[in-house]
């Protein structure tokens, strides 16, 4: 009977540990409710992505009300993209201590967190900076590349995520400052733009921009690079 039931364990924790779940709660918009969703099917939307995560076997689903431990234990992989300021939400609701420690907490112990913030202007960054620093990371509150009009950045990559050549079409991203441990995954000209923390068991993937929403994720290699991230966080490898 024991066995059975540690097998049966097992079967549990394999049934949800490809959990990957986008954060709708602190990025809950009132003008656009569909806003770096799943269920976006729209430009701004990550149904598109959604797809690339399926077909690795992953699950999808939204969190929407504050994190705890006993929300983030069922999730594999959770997405906090672009949290809301005033401007896009009437009541903002931003990240608070208890939550950022029961991210911290379920990192350690395993979980892998995507990072996903936006240029100034479109992002919040004070309490998304209180959890990003944690893990080494940190979003300027700056807009990469920094030119009039639209700053475009299309970069090719090395590394595992890249296979040595991709190329990711960018926009208008927030730059990051990094700890000496925290790995860069992708640089330009010096300036750190994606980076990979490791904590404990678990890891953070950070880039100052929401990225492969539907209307950027057939740009370049994006969604191969995409695919590939997604492989390393749902699958391990």
């Amino acid at each position: 009977m024991r066995s059975l039931l540690i097998a049966l364990a097992g079967i549990c924790v394999s049934a949800s540990a490809q959990i990957v779940a986008v954060d709708g709660f602190h990025n809950d918009e009132n003008k656009l409710p569909d806003h770096y969703r799943w269920e976006g099917t729209n430009q701004g939307g990550f149904s598109e992505l959604g797809k690339v995560i399926q077909g690795l076997g992953g699950e999808l689903q939204t969190v929407r009300q504050r994190l705890t431990p006993a929300v983030l234990s069922k999730i594999k992989v959770f997405i906090i993209a672009d949290p809301d300021t005033p401007a896009e939400a009437e009541s903002p609701k931003y990240l608070e201590t208890a939550e950022i420690d029961a991210l911290v907490e379920w990192v350690r112990a395993g979980g892998r967190l995507v990072l996903l913030g936006n240029d100034k202007g479109n992002a919040e960054f004070e309490h998304f900076n209180q959890l990003a620093k944690r893990f080494g990371i940190e979003f300027l509150e700056e807009k990469y590349p920094n030119v009039k009009g639209k700053g475009i950045l299309t970069a090719r990559g090395t590394g595992t995520i890249f296979d040595d050549g991709l190329t990711v079409y960018l926009v208008e991203i927030a730059p990051l400052k990094l700890a000496s441990e925290v790995h860069v995954l992708l640089e330009d000209h010096g300036t750190p733009v994606m980076a990979l923390a490791d904590a404990g068991k678990g890891h953070v993937f950070a880039l100052g921009d929401p990225w492969v929403y539907n209307e950027y994720i057939g740009r370049n290699d994006n969604r191969k690079v995409a695919e590939n991230l997604f492989r390393l966080l749902v699958q391990g490898k």
